[in-house]
């Protein structure tokens, strides 16, 4: 039997949990080392590392500058041109840059005239270059037109040989062999739009392949975002070698042809992590956004709704659960607009979409992400007592919305 894997350098990126009991060999690998790029809420260090470079430039710039001393051309009185270098005084340079900073402050303040209410979530973190702030809007705008791109059709079940409720089965139990795994949360969230998007393209998958779709769909994913993935073996034994390694490889290659390698369809946890980090929210509303977003996991008709709009949805109402505000659409400000681009009334819908969630875990016979989130891994955000309150009474007296 393979070993466990030590721990893991960064919680929020790495899914640690506790034993479950199941027939799941965990890999032998070393730690997971850091994402930075798309990964977690984590402002403190961005700052530190941001008023660290400002410190450093600050420095050199009283030292002399980087441009060092100017050359003047002065007539002399017989008529020839000499010229001689005169030392910059340090009222000098910082009157340059004084003007300079004037010039440009002028251009910001043209630029965000009309935008007066809308603050900047970058500007601590523009001189990291780990954060590519300078593509952040074009990497978004692109992540936005590829969820259109690879759409998930609404009832894509519908005349399927799969049902509903053996599609929540297979992502019940692959949440547990995922948890077992320690992979990527990402990794978890593309194995199931991939087996989504390949059931909707193959009517035929029923009772005796379905297990075999999300094995390989996890195999997939895993190749796509892990650095360690568990060996060929893992995914033969998870199944109590009811399939073997040539199955899954087939099956592998069947759903890529099917999918056209496009594995590149863009995650609601990536969105997630963006429009928390423009709330400012706090680690325990991450924890909630989280946990809202893998509820909707075993939801097949939840799966058509874009990802942005889930991500937009789940940050609003976990800041409004965890803050108890009863007033939602005050919680979505105009910062929050332009850079979501989504108004309140475009995701106002899922919202209560999401409360229906939240009461119907309570009493499901689907417990697996509920006991995860129970842990003190995600401060046992399950478990909290706001989940009871007010607002989600209020809320689920709306009936949910139509699919």
């Amino acid at each position: 039997m393979a070993q466990q894997r030590g721990p893991v350098e960064h919680v929020l990126n790495q899914e640690n949990q506790g034993k479950i009991a199941t027939k799941v060999l965990v890999p032998a690998k070393g730690g997971v080392p850091k994402r930075p790029a798309l990964g977690e809420v984590k402002l403190n260090d961005v700052n530190k590392l941001s008023n660290a470079n400002n410190a450093l430039t600050n420095g050199a710039l009283k030292k002399g500058g980087v441009m060092g001393a100017p050359q003047v051309k002065k007539t002399v009185s017989n008529g020839t041109k000499v010229v001689e270098r005169r030392q910059v005084t340090k009222e000098n340079t910082f009157a340059n840059t004084h003007i300079e900073d004037n010039k440009i402050s002028t251009v910001r303040r043209s630029s965000y005239s009309k935008q007066i209410n809308i603050i900047n979530p970058d500007e601590n973190s523009k001189n990291d270059p780990q954060m590519v702030t300078e593509y952040l809007g074009d990497i978004f705008s692109y992540l936005r037109e590829l969820e259109c791109r690879f759409p998930i059709k609404k009832n894509f079940l519908e005349g399927h040989q799969s049902t509903p409720r053996m599609r929540t089965i297979l992502v019940n139990w692959l949440v547990e062999v995922h948890m077992n795994f320690k992979l990527y949360l990402e990794t978890l969230h593309l194995c199931i739009a991939i087996v989504d998007r390949y059931l909707q393209e193959n009517k035929g998958v029923g009772r005796n392949i379905l297990q075999l779709v999300g094995t390989t769909a996890l195999l997939i994913a895993s190749k796509y975002e892990e650095m360690y993935l568990p060996d060929l073996d893992e995914f033969v034994y998870i199944c109590d070698d009811t399939f073997s390694k040539r199955q899954i490889l087939r099956m592998e290659m069947d759903i890529l042809k099917k999918l056209d390698f496009n594995l590149g369809r863009p995650l609601s946890v990536h969105f997630l992590r963006r429009y928390n980090k423009v709330a400012q929210v706090r680690s325990d509303h991450h924890a909630l956004g989280k946990y809202l977003l893998e509820l909707s996991l075993l939801e097949h008709n939840m799966s058509h709704i874009k990802p942005s709009i889930q991500a937009a949805a789940v940050c609003c109402l976990s800041i409004a659960i965890l803050n108890e505000v009863m007033n939602l659409p005050k919680i979505w400000t105009p910062t929050l607009v332009h850079y979501t681009t989504y108004e309140y009334a475009d995701f106002k819908n899922v919202i209560v979409d999401f409360a229906h969630l939240i009461v119907k875990s309570q009493t499901s016979k689907y417990q697996m992400i509920r006991q995860k989130y129970a842990t003190s891994t995600y401060a046992k955000i399950s478990l909290n007592s706001k989940l009871n309150g007010p607002l989600i009474r209020k809320l689920t007296l709306t009936s949910i919305t139509k699919k």
